[in-house]
């Protein structure tokens, strides 16, 4: 359902950050930027920075595990606006391709990354089926208490940004524009 106060029922400051975007990024700013920047105080600024803790902040894993992580969550939440963008900021981060939410040669990704893979899967799409004993092969590949925890940290941003996309109707970033967003996200990450 696409609201059209999210064209235009934006502050001052963020209806010329979405009319200048295009001559400064070159590319239409993403429709989730016009998601988060209306009723900014109250969704965009707390998740913005949550966000931005969670993708870029202290962790065990690299930035690129992470927004893998970020796009393997919505694959399996279906979510092609969320999936298609983090594929590319993953692909960017970890010098290899990622195409929808999985790496192309996955021998390339750590085996404590790809021991989280399925937990994350399960925890995104069957939350209520989820064991303790899940988690046993990521403790067998040496994953730590608190990369576990940052990685359901991505998953959990990741489900909430799923449902925002796909009720909103983001529209999809063109292949042109893939890119631009992954350069953008690397450099200046999720607070604006």
């Amino acid at each position: 359902m696409r609201l059209r106060i999210l064209e235009k029922g934006h502050g001052l400051k963020r209806s010329v950050m979405l009319r200048v975007a295009p001559l400064v990024f070159g590319m239409r700013a993403p429709d989730i930027l016009r998601v988060v920047w209306y009723r900014e105080a109250f969704l965009g600024e707390p998740l913005n920075a949550l966000t931005q803790t969670v993708l870029r902040g202290k962790s065990e894993w690299t930035v690129g595990e992470r927004e893998l992580f970020a796009a393997w969550v919505s694959k399996n939440n279906a979510c092609n606006f969320c999936c298609g963008a983090h594929s590319v900021v993953a692909s960017k981060a970890l010098g290899v391709s990622v195409e929808k939410g999985e790496l192309v040669d996955d021998s390339t990704l750590s085996t404590k990354a790809r021991a989280m893979l399925p937990f994350l899967a399960k925890l995104t799409k069957t939350p209520d089926d989820v064991t303790a004993g899940d988690l046993q092969p990521a403790r067998d590949a040496g994953v730590t208490e608190a990369a576990i925890e940052d990685a359901i940290y991505v998953c959990t941003v990741f489900c909430i940004f799923n449902r925002l996309a796909d009720s909103f109707a983001c529209q999809l970033i063109s292949a042109e524009d893939e890119p631009k967003v992954a350069k953008m996200l690397l450099e200046k990450g999720y607070e604006s």
